[in-house]
């Protein structure tokens, strides 16, 4: 009876310490756009040049490098090192696989959930 109680509060005391951490590696698209993003932040898209210039368009001084590249280009990010690389694809997916990529790399990155399908246009577009 003891061992039950003892791994039931242990159960418990994982699961808040688990809910409660904040979850850093991720934003939405929605709050990105309305409180980080500025022209001081710096996008990576990781979709592919006719996804970039196609329907969904891009967010504007993004910098683009697919997915399928980027382990490969990765020095090209090196004079953002110190800097949070939001990271955007069309819906969040790729973005994240990015994100993980970027963080192996010693990058601080963070994923943008929804990615470009959750993008509201700015007035100014």
């Amino acid at each position: 009876m003891i061992k039950f109680r003892l791994l039931s509060i242990f159960i418990l005391i994982f699961l808040l310490v688990m809910c409660g951490k904040n979850n850093s590696d991720v934003v939405s698209m929605e709050e990105f756009q309305s409180k980080i993003l500025d022209e001081n932040t710096f996008v990576l898209d990781v979709r592919t040049e006719a996804e970039f210039y196609g329907p969904l368009g891009h967010i504007e001084g993004a910098t683009l490098i697919p997915i399928d590249e980027l382990s490969s280009r990765m020095n090209e990010l090196n004079e953002v090192k110190d800097k949070d690389i939001y990271v955007v694809c069309r819906s969040g997916n790729r973005s994240n696989v990015g994100k993980n990529i970027l963080r192996e790399n010693s990058f601080h990155a963070i994923n943008v959930d929804g990615g470009m399908l959750a993008w509201k246009p700015l007035d100014n577009e």
